[in-house]
C-alpha cells in the first residue's frame, strides 16, 4: 500500500470497527430497519457512530464507502426475484418512505404495480413492535389507476368501512417507485369463500354482504364516487380486535369514478370498459359512463355469485370443478381443458348478452325473495337516480332476522377460524 493511502485505509479501518461495536447489541441484530433507515431505537445505537462522521471530511468520505448491508436482518426466507426491473424486485431494494419494510407481496401486475405487505417500525418503539400494514405501489407516476386510487381515498378518508391512509402516496427514490401505506385489514371474501368445503356462502352469509354493502355503496356514493370494482377480493373482514368486528370493508378504489362527471346524462363518450367482467354492469360492457345503479346491478351479480358459487355466464362449475380417477385420467383432463376453453371463447365475446338475457328467476334460484325485489328495484333505476338505500338494506335486514331465529349468532372471524383453523 502506497504511502498516501494509508490513512484512508486506517479511518477506514477505525470506522468499520466503531460500526461493529455499535451494532453488536443482540437486540439490534434482530432489526428489520437498516444503516441508511434505522429505526429510533437502531439511530440510539448508531448516533456514536454516525457522531464521528463530523471529525473530519475524510471520515464522512470513508463512512459513505463502507460496504454495509443493506438490511440488519432478513424478513422472508426462500424468496428469490431474478428481474432489477420487475416491481417485486423494486420494492425489496431499501425501506420505503423511512419506515416500511416490504415482506411478502400480495399481488403484483405486469411489473408496474402490486400490493404488498409491510412492517412500518416508525414510531418511539422501532422494530420490537413493529405493525403490518398494506402498502399499494406503482412504478409509473402516470399510471391512472394510480391518480384514480389518490384522488378516491382523499374524498374517502374518514368514511365508515374504508381503509385508512396512514400518509400521504409519495415517491420513493431509493426504489423509483410511488407507494400508498394503508392499514391492514382481515382477510377478503375471495379468501374465506376458498375455505369453505362448498365454496359457497349460506343464506345468512349473503344476506349479511347485501346489508353491509349497501351500506357501503350509499356512504361512496354520496361522496361523489363510483367504485366500479366490486368482486370477492375487493371486500375484507375489519381487523381482529376492532370496535366494528362485523364491518365489510370495500377496497380498491383504481377504477373509481367522480359521479359529478356522468350527471345529469350519461358522457357522449365512450369510455375504458373497467372491472371485472364477471360482475360489471351491462352499461359498463359497452363503456357508458356509470352512475349508482351500476354498482348496485354489480352487488346483485356478486350475492347471487356468494350463494351459488357461480354466475349464469361463467364456465359451468360442474366442468370447473369435475375430478377424474382412473388410466384415462390425463386424456380426460385435456378433454376438459379444450371444453373450458371452447366455452370461454364462446362466451367471452356476448358476456353482456347473457347478462341480459339471464332472468332473475335464473340469477337468484333458491334465494329468498328480497333479493328478487332488489333486483327489480335496480332495474327501475333512472340513470343517476338517487336509491332509495335504507329501503333496500331494511329489506335485507327483516329477512336476515327471520334466518337468524333460533340460531346462534355467528361473526365473520367466526366463520374464518371454523374453516380455517
Amino acid at each position: 500500500m502506497s504511502l498516501p493511502d494509508q490513512p484512508v485505509a486506517i479511518v477506514q479501518r477505525i470506522a468499520y470497527h466503531v460500526y461493529l461495536s455499535c451494532m453488536s447489541d443482540q437486540d439490534c441484530k434482530q432489526h428489520l430497519c437498516s444503516p441508511t433507515a434505522p429505526c429510533k431505537v437502531a439511530l440510539d445505537l448508531l448516533t456514536p457512530f454516525l457522531t464521528l462522521k463530523l471529525v473530519a471530511s475524510a471520515w464522512n468520505t470513508v463512512v459513505k464507502n463502507l460496504k454495509l448491508d443493506a438490511f440488519f436482518s432478513s424478513v422472508e426466507e426462500g424468496v428469490y426475484y431474478p428481474h432489477d426491473w420487475h416491481i417485486n424486485t423494486r420494492v425489496r431494494r431499501a425501506v420505503l418512505l423511512s419506515r416500511y419494510r416490504v415482506f411478502r407481496t400480495i399481488h403484483s401486475d405486469a411489473g408496474d404495480r402490486g400490493v404488498y405487505l409491510a412492517y412500518d417500525f416508525g414510531d418511539a418503539q422501532g422494530c420490537a413492535a413493529a405493525p403490518e400494514v398494506v402498502i399499494k405501489i406503482w412504478v409509473s407516476g402516470s399510471d391512472h389507476e394510480y391518480h384514480h386510487e389518490i384522488a378516491a381515498y382523499k374524498v374517502l378518508r374518514g368514511c365508515p368501512g374504508v381503509p385508512k391512509t396512514l400518509q400521504e402516496a409519495q415517491y420513493e427514490p431509493l426504489c423509483d417507485i410511488h407507494a400508498l401505506p394503508m392499514q391492514k385489514l382481515g382477510p377478503t371474501l375471495e379468501d374465506l369463500i376458498s375455505v369453505i368445503p362448498t365454496r359457497r356462502f349460506d343464506s345468512r352469509m349473503v344476506l349479511t354482504v347485501a346489508i353491509q354493502m349497501i351500506e357501503r355503496y350509499r356512504d361512496i356514493h354520496e361522496r361523489g364516487l363510483i367504485h366500479s370494482g366490486i368482486k370477492p377480493g375487493n371486500i375484507c373482514l375489519a381487523p381482529r380486535g376492532t370496535d366494528s368486528p362485523g364491518m365489510l370493508y370495500a377496497i380498491d378504489f383504481g377504477f373509481a369514478l367522480p359521479l359529478a362527471d356522468n350527471l345529469p346524462l350519461p358522457s357522449a363518450h365512450r369510455i375504458d370498459a373497467v372491472g371485472n367482467r364477471r360482475f360489471m354492469s351491462v352499461l359498463a360492457h359497452h363503456g357508458i359512463s356509470k352512475s349508482q345503479r351500476d354498482d348496485l346491478e354489480s352487488l346483485a351479480y356478486l350475492l347471487s355469485y356468494l350463494f351459488h358459487g357461480e354466475v349464469p355466464w361463467e364456465v359451468p362449475r360442474a366442468i370447473r370443478l369435475r375430478s377424474f380417477e382412473g388410466s384415462f385420467r390425463a386424456s380426460v383432463q385435456e378433454e376438459q381443458k379444450q371444453l373450458q376453453q371452447q366455452h370461454l371463447n364462446q362466451l367471452q365475446p356476448q358476456v353482456w348478452r347473457l347478462k341480459i338475457a339471464t332472468p332473475a328467476s335464473q340469477l337468484f334460484r333458491g334465494m329468498d325473495e328480497c333479493f328478487h325485489e332488489f333486483w327489480r328495484d335496480i332495474k327501475a333505476l333512472a340513470y343517476g337516480e338517487v336509491p332509495d338505500y335504507d329501503t333496500m338494506r331494511a329489506r335485507f335486514a327483516v329477512c336476515l332476522e327471520g334466518h337468524e331465529k333460533g340460531c346462534s349468532p355467528r361473526g365473520w372471524w367466526d366463520v374464518w377460524d371454523q374453516f380455517n383453523g
